[in-house]
């Protein structure tokens, strides 16, 4: 069992994304992202808006091309597949979206939904694929009978299940969760966040988890990585976050109420909005928000390297932070 867990499913190796942004320029979305997620395990992606985390995330479901580095499923490098060499990852690689509805097409019913993936990747015929429908609707916690109605006859909750057990019905070896839970109110959040956690534990599963709210993503992840400007500043497992060292991960922190108590926002994103032109720059992006900021810091990118065991952080001035 422990080599199973062991086992990785994903590897990014110095990935990165660079968007041409016209006028002989270009804009550097993600930087040199080194990460790993091991089978059965989940790992959070955290950041402000516009830090690269959802681009990461379509580079490893390859809806947007790579530009640097690889990406390894399974220890196959897909970051270069074309044509039917990339279609056949697609049933591996799963993704759900902050916004159901986008992956619904109005004309087409819950049932319908559910069973097109089934027969589509050649799992069950459909008649057969239509009972399979009925019994994934039961695992979410929905009734069989919503499966005859259409998307906009359901709640976003609702819809998110349906989703959800889509993307676990034709057994991935990696399921990507973009915001899957920012656009659902606290309670729906918390009953999504379970049926997350219950599935991974029946099937399995491995998780990649993306998301701006800390408190929600720390919730079911098993290690954080924390994203800023393109790059991954710091790297820790879930439980030992009050530990983090680097100063944007400890003012993430700082900004986190009670996951019970969600009165107000988690983080202001619009006062913390990444500038984009910081990705362009040699020096550390977040030198300018930082109180330890020195010339070091303006001459020189930090690199990702581990200060103790399971616990990276690309800092210069991490002395004065232990």
């Amino acid at each position: 069992m422990s080599e199973y867990k062991d086992s990785a499913v994903l590897e990014l190796k110095h990935v990165g994304k660079v968007f041409d942004s016209g006028k002989d320029t270009a804009f550097r979305a993600v930087r040199d992202v080194s990460l790993t997620v091991r089978r059965g395990e989940c790992l959070g992606i955290v950041g402000e808006s516009g830090c690269g985390k959802s681009t990461l995330a379509r580079m490893i479901t390859r809806l947007t091309d790579v530009s640097e580095g690889e990406i390894l499923l399974c220890g196959r490098d897909i970051s270069k597949l074309r044509g039917r060499a990339l279609r056949s990852t697609y049933r591996d690689v799963q993704m759900v979206f902050q916004d159901p509805y986008s992956v619904f097409s109005p004309r087409t019913s819950v049932g319908t939904f559910l069973e097109d993936a089934l027969v589509y990747h050649g799992i069950l015929r459909r008649r057969e694929a239509r009972q399979e429908a009925k019994r994934l609707m039961e695992l979410v916690e929905l009734p069989s009978g919503l499966m005859d109605r259409f998307p906009h006859q359901l709640s976003g909750g609702q819809l998110q299940r349906v989703v959800i057990a889509r993307a676990v019905s034709i057994r991935p070896k990696l399921v990507l969760l973009d915001e899957a839970t920012s656009a659902l109110d606290v309670s729906v959040q918390k009953q999504i966040l379970k049926l997350l956690v219950e599935l991974q534990r029946m099937y399995g599963l491995t998780y990649v988890l993306i998301g701006h709210d800390l408190a929600v993503v720390r919730t079911i992840s098993d290690r954080i990585a924390v994203m800023y400007a393109g790059m991954v500043v710091e790297e820790l497992d879930a439980a030992e976050l009050e530990q983090a060292m680097h100063p944007y991960t400890r003012m993430l922190l700082n900004s986190v109420f009670s996951v019970h108590d969600r009165g107000r926002k988690i983080i202001d994103l619009e006062e913390m909005r990444v500038s984009g032109g910081h990705t362009n720059t040699e020096g550390c992006p977040y030198r300018e928000r930082c109180m330890f900021a020195g010339p070091l810091c303006a001459e020189r990118r930090p690199l990702l390297a581990e200060k103790r065991t399971g616990h990276s952080v690309a800092c210069h001035n991490i002395t004065q932070l232990s």
